[in-house]
């Protein structure tokens, strides 16, 4: 990607691997692009990561001795951090950048840190938490001495960005009731490729649907992914029930790392009733989720949208999801999707029953969830915000 000439630039701060497959947060992909039509990205992020034909610039850390193998926190991503604090120092300073986006807490914070040296306005693009995700992912428990002061620290960046682009509403209206300026913050909503994800019969891939299911089962699917408080032990334990009584059903799991989930299933006795996938590119995941028929997000807590939801709505696929804040705000029960109480394995089980044995109730489902994201999700419009902050602030 060469320089465009006469577009003002932007830096994007993407603290984490970019781009990896099913390892980067989709939302920055999905709004760098879009931003490129108007200005000029430069997305700054790890050493770490592919480079593909993408309509903006990528400028790199240096390289460290380690792989970021999950996400959440842990050394290897504190490591890349400093050095992504210096990166960004030096491509705002050569570029002449007055903008910067910084996604997640950490993006957000390294921009605070450069705006100190160079006078760029900062945008914190908030598409998580910050403790809770610690406390989630198990990087510190929930007795820590260290939340306190952690979620002060939080608060402190929220306080000294320039603005605040909202996943969800959740995220915006939480901001709002924690004493944030609401004209400091703007409603940016993921918004899923529509088309992409809504294939027509004609477009299926029918040797793929035979290896699925040969023998014409119902398929479930969670994709995403796999860290613990993501539920996928409680999709286990459930489809560990289901099949010690039913023979018409299985499940696939489409993500990493699935080695972990793969000893869990066989000491279980189903791992030969799952379909472990990850050695597919995120972009067949369309067909997946065609061919399937019910998708779970089983979240165990909820502060944040899971990006996976708007993909399930716009695919088309019956959803069925934890009844938590970020799940709830999306699916509402019996109209676009079924929730079940988080942890409740009998409820889970009961659920899957349900729509394995009623196929014009997942249908139904299906088609309310595609109904809603066709209603929910503009892209323009989503765009049209973030744009409108860029311009703003550039001025």
């Amino acid at each position: 990607m060469t320089d465009s000439p006469g577009r003002l630039k932007v830096a994007v701060i993407a603290p984490c691997p970019f781009y990896i497959d099913r390892g980067t947060p989709l939302r920055i992909r999905r709004l760098a692009t879009a931003m490129s039509t108007e200005f000029d990205i430069r997305v700054i992020s790890f050493f770490q990561g592919e480079t593909a034909d993408f309509p903006f610039r990528i400028h790199r850390t240096g390289p460290l001795p380690l792989t970021i193998k999950r996400t959440g926190a842990n050394m290897a991503k504190l490591l890349y951090d400093i050095l992504l604090l210096g990166t960004v120092l030096r491509v705002v300073r050569e570029e002449r950048i007055r903008v910067i986006d910084g996604h997640l807490h950490e993006g957000a914070f390294i921009g605070i840190i450069v705006r100190l040296f160079t006078g760029a306005r900062v945008i914190y693009n908030a598409h998580g938490t910050f403790v809770p995700e610690l406390i989630a992912t198990g990087a510190i428990p929930e007795t820590s001495p260290l939340i306190k002061p952690l979620t002060k620290f939080e608060r402190w960046i929220e306080r000294r960005v320039d603005r605040i682009v909202a996943q969800s509403s959740l995220r915006r209206d939480e901001f709002i009731a924690a004493g944030q300026d609401p004209d400091k913050i703007v409603l940016v909503e993921d918004v899923p490729e529509l088309d992409s994800f809504h294939l027509p019969d004609e477009q299926i891939d029918r040797e793929l649907e035979r290896r699925l299911r040969p023998n014409n089962e119902k398929l479930l699917i969670y994709s995403g992914g796999m860290e613990e408080y993501q539920g996928v032990d409680f999709l286990l334990e459930a489809f560990r029930l289901i099949s010690a009584r039913r023979d018409d059903v299985r499940l696939v799991l489409f993500g990493r790392p699935l080695p972990p989930y793969r000893a869990i299933a066989a000491e279980m006795g189903i791992a030969q009733r799952i379909w472990f996938i990850d050695d597919e590119p995120f972009e067949r995941l369309p067909q997946y989720l065609k061919i399937c028929d019910i998708g779970f997000c089983l979240r165990l807590y909820g502060d944040n949208v899971p990006g996976k939801l708007p993909v399930y709505l716009a695919s088309g696929i019956a959803i069925v999801g934890t009844d938590i804040k970020g799940v709830n705000t999306v699916v509402t029960n019996n109209r676009n999707g079924l929730l079940v109480p988080p942890g409740d394995v009998g409820a889970l089980v009961a659920t899957i029953d349900r729509l394995v044995d009623s196929p014009a109730e997942t249908k139904r489902l299906g088609e309310s969830g595609r109904a809603e994201a066709v209603r929910r999700y503009d892209p323009a419009v989503a765009y049209a915000e973030l744009a409108k902050v860029y311009r703003d602030l550039l001025q």
